[in-house]
């Protein structure tokens, strides 16, 4: 099932995941992002 996850953790987890990883993971702006890393990255945006 794949991930779907917002921009800002779709471009952190390129940096992170291999292709084939990457395949798991769906950019959609409009759902919740379900990516485990969301609230540290948008977090550390904010400070």
């Amino acid at each position: 099932m794949p991930m779907d996850v917002c921009p800002i953790c779709y471009k952190f987890l390129q940096s992170i995941y291999d292709r084939k990883k990457m395949r798991e993971v769906r950019l959609d702006e409009n759902k919740p992002c379900m990516s485990s890393y969301h609230k540290k990255l948008t977090d550390s945006f904010k400070s």
